[in-house]
């Protein structure tokens, strides 16, 4: 295409060259030279369209190896961006994988190390059992030999459901035992404040007998005074006297003979006041026993 340049511009300056040359020619011979000239113009036109229609299929080839080329690019960028993204995906799902796997074989570590220490537990809890079995063999023999000796059971389940009845008689009467018990404390009780109770009623009727004594001796004296009859008061005095011996007696009597047939140890005393509570403490205890024996309670206890 240089060459062919490089032709037509020599052409060119050809024709200037000649142009000059025909100004002194004839009309005819311009023409001539005009006509040439304008067929090697018109040659050379042709060859420059030709070349450029040539470089116009080259350019549109070439563009055409660069679109493919492009378009394969993009293709590959499309796969290698795929393949990226599917590998960060493998990565993502191994490391996710890797981390469960992590955390599971953490897991069965401490699993493994509850295990081994309920197998730990377990073989203390088998050997405290296996040495209650051996010491329990003992009593095992024991109660075979009770069987072999008596002829009441037949097995050992006997025995053990014997045990259980004697056990729950033994609760029973345990049970019986508190409750006298704490009865007996009640009753003890309720004889402290009985018997403090007599003792103040001993002295208000100390106090009593002191101020009648009193009243009786101003009495007397008023009698005196008056005239009355020292012999009439004498005689009302001896039935007094001998009526309160009566009475004396027979307190003393009672008392004696409520102190023997008690089970309740009294200190012996010569008070009649004394000896009046404990005739009333006897009669009470006697009235709860006979209240107590007559209640539905005494079914059962015979």
């Amino acid at each position: 295409a240089a060459a062919r340049m490089d032709e037509f511009m020599g052409v060119q300056g050809a024709g200037a060259i000649q142009q000059m040359n025909l100004n002194d020619v004839s009309p005819a011979t311009r023409l001539l030279e005009k006509r040439r000239q304008m067929f090697e113009v018109q040659e050379a036109l042709e060859t420059q369209k030709e070349e450029f229609a040539r470089r116009e299929e080259l350019f549109k080839r070439r563009e055409e190896q660069l679109r493919k080329q492009d378009l394969e690019l993009q293709q590959q960028l499309i796969r290698f961006n795929k393949f990226l993204q599917e590998n960060d995906s493998k990565t993502a799902r191994a490391e996710k994988k890797a981390a469960e796997e992590i955390k599971l074989k953490e897991q069965k570590e401490k699993e493994i190390q509850e295990l081994t220490q309920q197998l730990a537990e377990l073989t203390v809890q088998k050997d405290d059992m296996k040495a209650v079995l051996d010491k329990n063999l003992v009593y095992e023999k024991y109660l075979l030999s009770v069987l072999e000796e008596s002829d009441d059971f037949v097995e050992i389940t006997d025995l053990l459901k014997r045990h259980e009845t004697l056990k729950a008689h033994h609760r029973d009467l345990q049970e019986r035992s508190a409750e006298v018990v704490s009865l007996n404390d009640r009753y003890r009780a309720e004889l402290q404040q009985h018997t403090k109770e007599g003792q103040d009623t001993k002295l208000k009727g100390h106090n009593q007998i002191a101020v009648l004594q009193k009243t009786l001796e101003h009495n007397q004296l008023d009698s005196l005074m008056a005239g009355g009859s020292r012999e009439r008061m004498l005689e009302v005095s001896a039935e007094r006297v001998l009526e309160f011996g009566k009475c004396c007696m027979a307190i003393t009597n009672l008392y004696e003979r409520c102190r023997a047939k008690s089970k309740v140890k009294q200190p012996y005393t010569t008070d009649h006041m004394e000896q009046l509570k404990v005739l009333q403490d006897f009669v009470m205890d006697l009235s709860f026993i006979v209240q107590r024996g007559k209640g539905p309670k005494s079914e059962g206890y015979k």
